[in-house]
């Protein structure tokens, strides 16, 4: 509409806060990565699934391929070690993800 940047926008300030220059279509791939990588935790560290199966579960789950799932979770390979490392059991997993099916 004609005057709204001049007369709304620059005027009144925005309830919606914008973070960084993230796209529309980027909002949530972190949301999504982090819980990507807590379900490959659970398959390999809780489930003891071997690496392909693995794989092929989080290919199911995130309908992503494997390249990309490999490539995400090398972005969060920090927060992989830390819950290895803090070995995190499944019941604080169902809490933070309680969508997802926990059960071996």
């Amino acid at each position: 509409m004609r005057g709204q940047k001049a007369l709304y926008e620059d005027l009144i300030p925005s309830s919606i806060e914008t973070v960084g220059q993230k796209s529309q279509r980027n909002t949530f791939l972190d949301d999504r990565d982090e819980a990507m990588a807590h379900r490959y935790f659970f398959h390999t560290h809780i489930c003891r699934k071997r690496y392909d199966d693995c794989l092929l579960e989080l290919s199911r789950e995130f309908y992503l391929s494997h390249n990309v799932i490999t490539q995400r979770l090398l972005k969060k390979a920090d927060l992989i070690k830390s819950l290895i490392q803090d070995d995190v059991p499944a019941q604080e997993l169902r809490k933070k993800y309680p969508h997802f099916v926990w059960s071996r």
